[in-house]
């Protein structure tokens, strides 16, 4: 699920992806840190969510673009790996002015069903 993204961009600048699944062979990569998708079938073509769960032919190098120009707006790039030490600083800079998190954790258990 991973090899239409790395083929675009290799793997270090996957780092901040998330996989969030795939519809009608469209796969939705969602970037961390500006929580926008790129969109990408099995061959790596590129693709913009329409209407009724539909999707359309995008070019590439546009929304890579415009990607890039959001992290670079916020002071980041695509390497910028999403861990715990940029959380961090994520966090406190938005303590420091004046906006308050909440953080819930949730611990694995586990579930027997019959």
């Amino acid at each position: 699920m991973w090899a239409p993204l790395e083929r675009r961009l290799g793997n270090a600048r996957c780092v901040a992806f998330m996989f969030m699944g795939s519809f009608n062979g469209i796969h939705r990569y969602k970037h961390r840190i500006t929580r926008t998708s790129l969109y990408l079938d099995n061959d790596s073509n590129c693709y913009l969510p329409g209407r009724n769960v539909s999707f359309t032919r995008a070019d590439w190098d546009t929304e890579l673009r415009k990607l890039e120009a959001c992290l670079i707006n916020l002071g980041w790039t695509l390497t910028t790996p999403y861990d715990e030490n940029f959380i961090a600083q994520k966090q406190h800079a938005l303590r420091e002015r004046g906006i308050s998190l909440v953080t819930i954790k949730v611990e694995p258990h586990e579930t027997n069903i019959h």
